[in-house]
């Protein structure tokens, strides 16, 4: 079974807890449902570090965002 990690990811002060395996796979779930344009996200590695990134939205190919 894949380890899941607990991505927190703040949004213009809302906070929400997204479980997913990768950093791109959690910012495209929560993309969806967004209508900001930066996110902070941090998450914990499996090396027990403290990750924190801006991160512009949509994240993913242009040609099939913009269809």
């Amino acid at each position: 079974m894949p380890k899941m990690r607990k991505f927190i990811i703040t949004d213009a002060g809302d906070t929400k807890e997204v479980e997913a395996t990768s950093f791109k796979k959690a910012v495209k779930s929560y993309q969806g449902n967004s209508k900001s344009k930066m996110i902070t996200i941090e998450w914990m590695t499996k090396g027990g570090e403290l990750f924190v990134k801006d991160q512009k939205i949509p994240l993913g190919r242009k040609k099939k965002i913009g269809r």
